[in-house]
């Protein structure tokens, strides 16, 4: 599927509500990091 495409498609409510699940999984992933690192250090 193309990503561009599926991007037009998309209602703007959608396309908020993708961004911020974007960035929770980025920072849960970022958290991770951080304890493991804590943990080696």
């Amino acid at each position: 599927m193309n990503l561009n495409e599926t991007k037009k498609d998309l209602n703007p409510g959608f396309k908020k509500e993708l961004e911020k699940s974007k960035l929770r999984v980025l920072t849960n992933e970022n958290d991770f990091l951080v304890k493991n690192l804590r943990k080696a250090g």
